[in-house]
């Protein structure tokens, strides 16, 4: 029986940011320091931190982050009623 193998898609910060249709990092940057997304986070060995956006066995990023921002109207992901 062969092994599975396991496929991530990581992204740099920037990346995450474009892919979920913000202008900039900062909502990212707030959520990692207050250690909200630390079940998405990946890291190289030389330090450089890439985000998971669907881990297994977990809700994807975007679901985690609209869960932990605060409604406005001019959010990139909107509240569903």
């Amino acid at each position: 029986m062969k092994p599975k193998s396991l496929h991530l898609e990581a992204y740099t910060i920037s990346e995450t940011a474009r892919r979920l249709g913000y202008k900039s990092t900062k909502t990212i940057y707030r959520l990692l320091n207050r250690d909200v997304l630390e079940d998405y986070i990946y890291l190289e060995k030389s330090g450089r931190v890439y985000l998971i956006l669907e881990p297994p066995n977990s809700p994807t990023l975007e679901e985690k982050i609209k869960g932990n921002i605060q409604y406005r109207r001019k959010n990139i992901i909107k509240r569903f009623n």
